[in-house]
């Protein structure tokens, strides 16, 4: 098996895994539908440019499995249609729901998504 492989089989089951670094949010596409499922969400992220070269503040960045069934693939990704419902801060007991604005990035295991 190789790590490509394993990468495929390990991020749902240790790196987005509720019990360690993950938590449950909702992504509902723009096309009709949604989906309940584990990211990583930083609440803290870094500024990133856009293709102009302008910097953007995303106010989160989540990584989620890029898998039809457990997550959403990259082909999925609505940037600009699709929202993401997750809990801003500590204590807070009503989600919020937030723009996908960008996808950062993506390889076989995980898509890295900002939102607005």
């Amino acid at each position: 098996m190789t790590l490509r492989d394993n990468l495929r089989t390990d991020v749902p089951s240790i790196f987005l895994n509720s019990d360690e670094f993950a938590e449950t949010i909702t992504y509902f596409l723009a096309g009709g539908g949604r989906r309940s499922i584990k990211a990583i969400v930083d609440r803290n992220p870094p500024a990133i440019y856009d293709a102009a070269g302008d910097v953007v503040l995303p106010q989160f960045m989540i990584t989620i499995h890029n898998n039809c069934t457990t997550g959403i693939e990259a082909d999925e990704v609505n940037t600009g249609g699709d929202e993401v419902e997750l809990i801003v801060k500590d204590g807070d007991l009503k989600p919020t729901r937030k723009t996908v604005m960008h996808m950062a990035g993506h390889d076989l295991g995980v898509i890295e998504l900002a939102l607005m």
